[in-house]
């Protein structure tokens, strides 16, 4: 990983996930407090800007980390300047990558690069392991698992994630305003990215996935039928007409799936009043859920 910002050294790393780890130059991250800026080369190869931002109250001691997960925009310095308020009051790290449209284009963004790809460490989510792994290597990181946060593509992202690698180390996942989702359900009439037909997705997985934590916060104002960025194909559509509806639906499947599997579900559906398609206001309603900032 190569990091550009006030301070920065150069040091050696090892990226994580076991067999799949490959050694990588990287620098310090978390360098000093405010915002910085730099760039992240992963196994692909593939290369992510990475944007971060450490509160004063992280100066002298290891903060917990929330990962901030871009829109269709793809921009990652709005993902992360969304949480910057939120973490000067609560005290935590800022760290948003981004996910170029060349590099990462739906397929491998927004569904995580999955179909095709026999081998996990080949995956999207996978790249935000290693990039944990990273930010703990700067010894500013304290604990062993992250919050992650996604709005609209970015709650795309973050929402597969959370089903189809429940060992990754988050703590809790917060997903807003997504346009349309992944049902967790492993049959029907459509394969994956509309439900888990056609990956490695089991029940036991799917079952370990329903018991972690996850917000799944829906502004009660997101519900225009023809905004210019909701995905319209005949898949999304069949989930309902708004991403309210679509939220929705997604949280009945799940209560279904939890039933059928017999575990208790840990995602919680979190209704958002006045807010429509709009990432600082969900960031706003997600600090309150995830921090207590009420």
């Amino acid at each position: 990983m190569k990091w550009h910002g006030k301070g920065a050294v150069v040091v050696a790393l090892a990226l994580g996930l076991g067999s799949s780890a490959a050694s990588a130059e990287t620098s310090a991250l978390f360098v000093g407090t405010g915002p910085a800026e730099g760039s992240y080369t992963d196994l692909q190869p593939a290369t992510v800007a990475v944007s971060t931002y450490a509160p004063p109250a992280c100066a002298a001691k290891p903060c917990p980390l929330l990962i901030a997960v871009h829109g269709m925009g793809r921009n990652a310095k709005g993902a992360r300047d969304a949480w910057k308020s939120a973490a000067d009051r609560a005290g935590f790290l800022v760290l948003a990558p981004r996910f170029d449209k060349d590099q990462f284009p739906s397929r491998r963004f927004q569904q995580g690069g999955v179909r095709g790809a026999a081998d996990k460490a080949k995956w999207t989510f996978s790249l935000i392991e290693r990039l944990f792994d990273a930010a703990r290597a700067s010894g500013r990181v304290a604990g062993d698992s992250y919050t992650i946060f996604g709005h609209s593509a970015g709650a795309q992202f973050v929402h597969r994630m959370v089903m189809l690698m429940p060992e990754a180390r988050i703590a809790t996942a917060a997903v807003a305003n997504a346009g349309y989702y992944t049902l967790p359900v492993l049959s029907g009439e459509r394969a994956y990215p509309y439900s888990l037909r056609g990956t490695p997705a089991t029940d036991a997985t799917l079952a370990r996935a329903l018991a972690k934590p996850m917000l799944v916060m829906l502004g009660d104002q997101d519900i225009d039928p023809n905004h210019h960025q909701l995905n319209k194909s005949r898949g999304a559509e069949e989930q309902g007409a708004t991403r309210f509806a679509r939220g929705e639906h997604f949280m009945a499947a799940a209560r279904d799936e939890a039933h059928r599997l017999g575990v208790t579900l840990r995602w919680r559906e979190v209704v958002v009043p006045g807010v429509g398609h709009q990432q600082g206001g969900m960031a706003k309603a997600a600090e309150a859920e995830l921090f207590g900032a009420r």
